[in-house]
């Protein structure tokens, strides 16, 4: 019965060893989380407590590697409040950038905005330039038609004109040929008139001569008369 008594207290013991490790591994774990302890020790945490337990010594403050109440729960005090100071400043920063990403958010809706403005107003610009863009090619269309009609016009021209140069030289010609043969005529007719008066005059000079001979014969009649 005494045995059982002390295989009770030997297996409550151990059964306190084994939470008491299950606890230490659970702090360890946590502290290297935290970075209490290890090479990714925390800078802002002023503490640096490796905690490890014996399970087979006789002493029972050496179970553990160093004093719960006397070392680790004030340094445990210590990391509470600079965590909570961490927290704290980190809170302030999530705030500070939930308000910069508000003021983000607002200035990216009024970009937005203006870039909606803006594509709007660029949709206006496209649409204004294709249509002056079309009344431009319209009207050059227009004027290159007006162009080549004009173009046509000016050969026709130039066509006609050249025809009327070859037809006034041609008409020209016919009329100077016309001037000498008229020329000639007046010429040939002059000469027949000069003829035709040469012969009249010649015709009244004999005819004054005859006349002047009867004349002359009859005033000598007139006179043999007188003196019988």
């Amino acid at each position: 019965e005494a045995d059982q008594v002390v295989w009770d207290r030997e297996m409550k013991l151990q059964r306190v060893l084994d939470d008491v490790e299950s606890l230490t591994q659970d702090y360890m774990s946590r502290a290297h989380k935290l970075g209490l302890v290890g090479s990714r020790k925390n800078e802002n945490v002023e503490i640096d407590i490796e905690l490890t337990i014996d399970t087979h010594t006789d002493d029972r403050h050496r179970i553990t590697s160093v004093d719960l109440r006397r070392d680790v729960r004030p340094a445990l005090t210590r990391a509470t409040d600079a965590f909570a100071t961490q927290l704290h400043t980190t809170q302030t920063a999530v705030i500070e950038a939930r308000e910069s990403m508000d003021d983000l958010s607002e200035k990216r809706m009024e970009l937005e905005e203006h870039v909606d403005l803006m594509d709007k107003a660029a949709r206006r610009h496209n649409e204004h330039y294709r249509d002056l863009r079309e009344a431009i090619l319209a009207e050059g269309r227009a004027t290159a038609k007006q162009i080549e009609q004009l173009e046509a016009d000016i050969a026709a021209m130039r066509r006609d004109i050249a025809q009327g140069e070859l037809q006034s030289k041609a008409a020209l010609a016919h009329a100077d040929a016309e001037w000498e043969s008229v020329q000639r005529g007046c010429r040939l007719r002059r000469a027949e008139i000069d003829e035709d008066v040469v012969s009249v005059l010649e015709d009244v000079v004999h005819m004054k001569a005859h006349a002047e001979a009867r004349l002359r014969e009859l005033l000598k009649l007139a006179a043999s008369d007188a003196s019988v």
